[in-house]
């Protein structure tokens, strides 16, 4: 199979035991899934696949100019695994994943919509996150970053709103660690001298 699909073109499994055939098909094996959710051009997946060829990967970006460079870095590289998922990430997530099957969502650098009256628009929400939830296998991470302070505090009440997480850094959010390549909007953002706030959830048993 392509390692390139798009949502539209690609007819969901129906239950959990056809979406893992689907991505076994895919990848070739039942290596932990890391699902990345707005990956841009790949920049930053594409360096972590490099990195753990033990899991397979899975990047979602909404814009066909992105997706195509992010496919482009994965053939040129030869990487088989890692799949690209051209659409709406919400449709994604709702539409090809079932219960406990993803080991790490990654949300990097989220639009923040600063302006108040935009915050309906922003991805990181309760109804969100209790749809990433049940996705997750128990122990099952989300890691996000975003160098804007309010969209970091209000991300972490989400969090408190949604129950069944812990909160892996004691004052809710960390630096970019050093193991982690960085991504374009980090990179830009480092040049910036700006912050970045990196903060990590683990599921929990409630």
């Amino acid at each position: 199979m392509s390692g390139y699909f798009i949502l539209s073109d690609v007819i969901p499994p129906e239950n959990r035991e056809e979406q893992i055939r689907f991505f076994q098909d895919i990848f070739g094996n039942k290596n932990p899934l890391i699902v990345e959710i707005g990956s841009g051009n790949g920049h930053f997946l594409v360096e972590v696949a490099m990195k753990n060829p033990h899991k397979n990967f899975i990047g979602t970006e909404i814009l066909g100019g992105r997706a195509r460079k992010f496919y482009s870095k994965v053939q040129k590289r030869e990487l088989k695994n890692i799949a690209i998922f051209k659409g709406d990430a919400r449709q994604f997530v709702w539409e090809f994943l079932y219960e406990e099957t993803v080991e790490e969502f990654i949300i990097l650098f989220p639009d923040p919509w600063p302006k108040r009256k935009h915050h309906k628009h922003r991805l990181l929400t309760q109804p969100f996150i209790n749809l990433l939830k049940p996705r997750l296998i128990e122990g099952g991470t989300i890691t996000i970053s975003t160098d804007n302070e309010d969209y970091r505090d209000w991300i972490i009440e989400e969090f408190k709103k949604t129950g069944g997480f812990k909160n892996l850094f004691q004052e809710g959010f960390s630096q970019w660690p050093e193991h982690y390549p960085e991504s374009l909007f980090k990179e830009r953002f480092r040049k910036m001298q700006r912050p970045v706030y990196f903060i990590q959830y683990r599921k929990i048993s409630e």
